[in-house]
């Protein structure tokens, strides 16, 4: 008896065969052509519904049983002419709208199966056909559409008359009437019914008992197209093989490494030439660990169509081995990028440059996200991933950025400031950690918006990348992360001079307990420094967004808590220097007794 099931669930041409942009909808249950075009890739001979069936005919029956259920139906059938009133023709019996759209399994590997209603064990032989696996815990996957409506009723069906079965989907293999339902569907899926969400390809496989195999990669060759390289970051071969695939319809590439990206990532600009020798329109690839890129295509597919014209676009993604990769198509992207970290420390470049690099990230990009954020209630510190086992790491970073040599005052400075610190991890945040709600704006953030994750190209165009993290979260995320790293990654400090401006900084930014209202304009007073001068004009503006987003809510504990984890975590950062941490250290020691005095007044403590 076969080990796992794979149920295809209509995969027919009146669902998902794509068709030119701007043309009509087939019929009134075709997905439309950005789903059909995510499911079926650009070329859907190669695409991912194509490379899962591919290898999925490769399995021997006793290893892998495949169902394929497909919509059914006669005109003169009368059990079926409210079916199609409803939904209008589609899928005629043996009309072209019926064929599947991956090639036509050989005689006897498959069962075909008819559904003539949204019930796929109504009117048709299904439960016969799963009656000898009932009782046994099997692995059974399921791909196809709609998401919302026959994916969800199939697998509705199937756990609740076997429960022993397990179930999953893969999000890249399903599709809905749109990417947001799609994945509206996927999160009912797996909160309700259990079912398990891949979002890798070869990660299904492996689900359904593909251990050490994967999808073919169709059109890839082992020469072409040939890869040029800046010589930054290396290629492995895997890496390589991906970009070749990618790129199969090419010459040649031309690869070159951007920043941004979370550990074991690349992030590569490409040049391109087709095989006629045209140049292509540019890409940013990002490949790495395979399942951490399907996470960072499933986070993205959820937003990519409220960020419009702003946002690049997944042209195409693969999995091979244990890597994976998306390519981005941006619009209009110039062949040469800088991050806006490297930007903003270039001192020739204009504080409204920098604005207006901000504003397009933050009202013309991001905030399209920002603009639907609701009130929710909920704990910022569990939000922000506050627990009291962070503590004893905390000591341990603290013990690599006090250097022993310090002046006795000063190091006992640090002790003060370090003990504060700890003492809020070991006692406050235990108190309160599960118990203190508050209501705050959440919307869909980017997650981890630092200064290479900003991309400006050679016309001025903004691009934002790296979308691993993106998610549901407190409005304010995106924006207290950057300011983050502006004072503590892009602000040098090169003494104790510096170091003593530097706190004035942290000191006035601290007296924002409004955020209705604006810091002051004038630099505080003792701040000499060009880059600290600079570093509160930027963070200054940074907060000119928050009115916007807080609405009513404007008392600052929601972004004291932000600051506080994102200060404590910079204790760890490889970018910065020794004085950067203490500066981080020294705001996060007084965020924690700012914190600690709201909850007391608040009576939060007792």
């Amino acid at each position: 008896m076969s080990q796992s099931i794979l149920i295809t669930q209509c995969l027919q041409e009146d669902f998902v065969k794509p068709f030119s942009e701007g043309d009509p909808l087939p019929n009134k249950l075709h997905v439309g052509y950005t789903e059909a075009n995510r499911l079926m890739g650009e070329n859907p001979e190669q695409g991912p519904v194509a490379r899962m069936m591919s290898w999925a005919y490769q399995q021997p029956a006793d290893k892998m049983a495949i169902i394929h259920i497909r919509d059914w139906h006669e005109t003169n059938e009368d059990s079926q002419k409210s079916h199609i009133a409803l939904f209008g023709s589609h899928c005629m019996a043996g009309s072209p709208g019926a064929n599947f759209v991956f090639n036509e399994p050989v005689e006897g590997r498959a069962i075909i199966m008819n559904s003539l209603t949204l019930n796929d064990f109504h009117g048709a032989s299904l439960s016969k056909t799963l009656a000898p696996f009932a009782g046994k815990k099997i692995n059974v996957g399921i791909m196809g559409v709609w998401t919302e409506a026959k994916v969800t009723f199939l697998a509705y069906e199937l756990a609740t008359r076997y429960p022993e079965f397990r179930l999953a989907v893969c999000s890249a293999l399903c599709a809905s009437s749109s990417t947001m339902r799609h994945y509206m569907a996927l999160d009912q899926l797996e909160r309700l019914l259990g079912v398990t969400i891949h979002h890798s390809i070869n990660q299904f496989i492996q689900f359904l008992g593909g251990e050490g195999e994967e999808a073919p990669l169709p059109g890839v060759s082992g020469e072409h197209p040939t890869i040029q390289t800046d010589g930054n970051g290396a290629l492995t071969q895997e890496d390589t093989t991906l970009l070749r695939y990618l790129f199969r319809d090419c010459r040649q590439v031309a690869v070159r490494s951007l920043d941004g990206g979370f550990s074991g990532n690349l992030v590569l600009a490409t040049s391109s030439q087709d095989a006629m020798g045209h140049q292509q329109a540019p890409h940013v690839v990002k490949i790495g660990p395979r399942d951490q890129i399907g996470m960072e295509r499933s986070a993205f597919e959820r937003i990519e169509s409220v960020l419009g014209n702003h946002a690049p676009a997944i042209t195409e993604f693969a999995d091979h081995d244990k890597r994976g990769a998306i390519k981005y198509r941006y619009a209009s992207m110039g062949l040469e990028a800088t991050s806006f970290q490297k930007m903003y420390a270039d001192e020739n470049v204009e504080m409204e440059e920098i604005e207006g690099a901000l504003t397009d990230v933050f009202k013309n990009q991001l905030g399209r996200l920002y603009a639907a954020a609701t009130l929710e209630k909920c704990s910022l510190l569990e939000y922000y991933m506050f627990s009291r086992g962070r503590a004893f790491a905390l000591r341990k970073t603290l013990e690599q950025i006090t250097p022993s040599d310090l002046l006795p005052e000063k190091k006992q400075e640090v002790e003060l400031l370090t003990a504060n610190l700890v003492k809020f991890y070991e006692e406050i945040v235990p108190r309160v950690r599960g118990s203190v709600y508050d209501e705050v704006y959440f919307s869909y953030v980017h997650g981890d918006l630092n200064g290479a994750n900003i991309v400006i190209d050679s016309k001025k165009n903004v691009w934002i990348i790296d979308f691993f993290h993106t998610h549901r979260g407190h409005v304010l995320k995106d924006l207290i992360k950057l300011e983050n790293d502006l004072l503590y990654i892009f602000t040098p400090v090169n003494n104790s001079d510096e170091f003593a401006e530097a706190q004035l900084i942290s000191n006035a930014l601290l007296e924002h307990k409004d955020l209705s209202k604006p810091l002051p304009h004038w630099v505080p007073v003792g701040v000499k420094s060009p880059q600290f001068r600079r570093a509160y004009h930027t963070a200054r503006f940074i907060r000119s967004f928050y009115p916007g987003l807080v609405k009513e809510n404007t008392k600052p504990l929601q972004l004291y808590i932000g600051q506080l984890r994102y200060a404590s975590h910079t204790l760890s950062f490889d970018e910065s220097t020794a004085l950067q941490k203490r500066w981080a250290l020294y705001t996060a020691s007084k965020l924690a007794s700012r914190i600690t005095e709201i909850l007391l007044v608040d009576d939060r403590l007792s």
